[in-house]
């Protein structure tokens, strides 16, 4: 309560303001002159008056203005004087109508004043019992402030500020619509917390953002009655925003829920309510709109729901070049590699193209970055750094070339790993890459290495699946895709790809099939650097919409090697043994074709590694460390069984 409005007060100060009237009215019949004592009396009448009427509520502009008028009142008269006081007046009211002007733009209401909401309604609050002691004042007042900035600061975006601005517009200008509550939701690090307050800005109101950790207490019932209070500071601070940041801390489903979870949720709820016409703009902010208590967003609490979806276009372009020009400098910022960069990550969060420039930064420090503008692999460079991992690629992987395979087949890889490798400049001159490739053929020939070798030489991350995974838990492809938009450059395998896209036809997973193939088709938007390969050992079983154009098109044929690979593979293969301290008897390799003809790299090596399993215990119980032709038939007859 404001202690200068007890009765005897009240009866006071608008005595004063009684006495400056008559004051002014007796000035004026003599004639306009004012003398040196008239001047005084009138001044301290006029300051007295106006400071009676703004002290009724030093927090409200309301007030404020009106004091205001009767302080313009009484300089006014001195003004009609018409001689060297009227010079003084003028002063003395220029001096006050500055100050004025900026309490009534940057004063914030005075927590735990008598400030009513704009609306006129009045909020009136319980008297406390006899004998019981009131509750104790917390105040968040260091939590008011201006909006650092408004919806002209954000490029972009221009549907999601129209919306919001549309929202808050209403419930600001129009509270007898009864409408509030804005729920923002949507990715983390697309700036929902930087929307709300761009919209205060945008509004001119000020801006009161509230965290869980603002409210939050080790003290049983304080945190409800401190969210209590930053209520009744926001209707206090009306017409404001009030942004709850992480209000799923705030409103946990109360269904099982712990006791005070419950009461706090029970508090939100009731004062959401309560804020209806109060002219206070409620802002919530979630990255889990699902975990949120059904009650809580339900129409009349929040009537208004905005997805902040991740930055388009225009939004990345300009994220893109401040981070990459504050970084290493505006000079080497190429605007063509901007927008390149720009349309290739779609999809990327605000905060992830806003933390660019620190990799690009440590780049040019160590000397990777050179004098000349940043290019589109540095570029590519210091998002790896920033994703900070490359998905799922074992160590010893081999390379394209190490890889037994029809060489047509081997070109077409080499020639796909150029492809991935200068995507920049082939998208230059109208290129571009398949959506998904068809790796076939007999089994252990090589597929899952050669899409591994393929990430590997590439700079692609690389992810894999089976097409059993997929049948037996079907939102694992969902978790497969989303990661791979996360960690792009990405090749995405799917291993033993007919369980999963089997003509549909006799296919009783046909759902899923048609999940993947919608993925490829890009109905959720096209995501580029994504690359798809399905490996399967039975290509005829596959769907044919699967391998039309336009999802798995290309087709690459794996096969047994020929005989001249094969005794190549052999002879390597046995010098690595050799390596090791064995000694290759003679007939080992004659022994080895005869019995690897026709055969699969895959059963090769098994063989292989059985025969020295056999060379190992012999010298460990004779201490003689030789392969000889007869390891290599016991291997065969244990692996190789028809």
């Amino acid at each position: 309560m404001n202690r200068f409005n007890t009765p005897g007060l009240l009866v006071l100060r608008w005595g004063f303001v009684a006495m400056f009237v008559l004051i002014v009215i007796g000035s004026l019949r003599p004639g306009l002159h004012v003398g040196a004592d008239q001047f005084h009396v009138l001044l301290i009448a006029t300051v007295l008056a106006a400071s009676a009427v703004w002290i009724q509520n030093p927090a409200s502009a309301q007030w404020i203005r009106l004091a205001f008028l009767v302080f313009s009142t009484g300089m006014l008269r001195l003004l009609f004087a018409s001689n060297a006081y009227s010079v003084y007046a003028v002063a003395i009211w220029s001096v006050a109508a500055i100050a004025v002007g900026m309490i009534c733009r940057f004063a914030i209401a005075v927590p735990g004043s008598a400030r009513q909401p704009m609306s006129g309604k009045a909020v009136t609050h319980p008297a406390h019992p006899p004998g019981v002691p009131p509750a104790p004042e917390y105040s968040f007042s260091q939590n008011i402030r201006r909006a650092r900035y408004s919806f002209g600061d954000l490029v972009g975006m221009g549907d999601t500020k129209k919306r919001l601005f549309a929202a808050g517009e209403s419930i600001i200008s129009s509270p007898g619509e009864g409408r509030n509550g804005i729920l923002l939701f949507g990715d983390p690090g697309n700036g929902k917390t930087m929307f709300a307050e761009a919209l205060s800005g945008e509004l001119n109101v000020p801006f009161f953002p509230v965290t869980y950790g603002d409210v939050a207490s080790k003290w049983i019932n304080e945190t409800p009655q401190k969210l209590e209070a930053v209520f009744r500071q926001a209707r206090e601070a009306a017409p404001c925003v009030l942004f709850l940041d992480e209000i799923d801390s705030m409103v946990k489903p109360r269904e099982n829920a712990h006791a005070m979870d419950r009461d706090l949720s029970n508090v939100m709820l009731t004062n959401i309510n309560d804020l209806h016409g109060a002219r206070v703009v409620l802002v919530a902010a979630t990255n889990f709109i699902d975990s949120l208590d059904p009650a809580a967003i339900r129409e009349g609490r929040f009537d208004f729901r905005v997805e902040i979806p991740p930055p388009d276009l225009e939004a990345r372009r300009a994220i893109l070049r401040r981070s990459i020009g504050e970084a290493v400098g505006y000079g080497m910022v190429d605007n063509r590699l901007i927008t390149s960069l720009a349309a290739r990550w779609e999809g990327f969060s605000a905060s992830r193209l806003a933390g660019l420039g620190g990799p690009l930064a440590d780049m040019q420090r160590d000397g990777v970055i050179g004098p000349g503008r940043v290019t589109f692999d540095h570029g590519m460079q210091a998002m790896r750094l920033l994703q900070g991992r490359c998905g799922r690629l074992p160590e010893g992987v081999k390379s394209i070339d190490e890889i037994i395979m029809p060489p047509a087949s081997r070109n077409a890889l080499r020639d796909l790993a150029f492809r991935m490798k200068q995507i920049h400049r082939l998208e230059q001159i109208g290129g571009g890459l398949p959506t998904g490739l068809v790796f076939f053929g007999p089994p252990g020939t090589g597929k899952t290495q050669a899409a591994m070798a393929l990430a590997q030489t590439s700079g692609y991350a690389f992810l894999k699946i089976t097409g059993a995974n997929i049948v037996s838990k079907p939102e694992s492809w969902d978790k497969l895709v989303r990661e791979g938009k996360d960690i792009r450059p990405v090749v995405i395998l799917i291993d033993e790809a007919d369980d999963i896209l089997a003509d549909r036809r006799y296919s009783p997973v046909a759902s899923l099939t048609n999940r993947i193939l919608t993925t490829l088709d890009g109905a959720d938007g096209r995501i580029r650097d994504v690359i798809y390969i399905a490996a399967t050992n039975h290509y005829d079983r596959l769907d044919s919409a699967a391998i039309r154009g336009g999802r798995f098109e290309e087709k690459i044929r794996f096969d047994v090697p020929g005989f001249q690979d094969l005794r190549q593979y052999t002879i390597t293969s046995l010098k690595k043994i050799s390596d090791q301290r064995y000694t290759i008897l003679s007939g080992v390799t004659e022994r080895c074709l005869s019995v690897f003809t026709g055969r699969s790299i895959a059963d090769v090596d098994a063989v292989f590694s059985r025969a020295i399993n056999l060379a190992a215990v012999r010298a460990l119980q004779e201490n003689v460390a030789e392969l000889r032709p007869t390891d290599i038939s016991a291997a065969a007859e244990a692996v190789l069984i028809e």
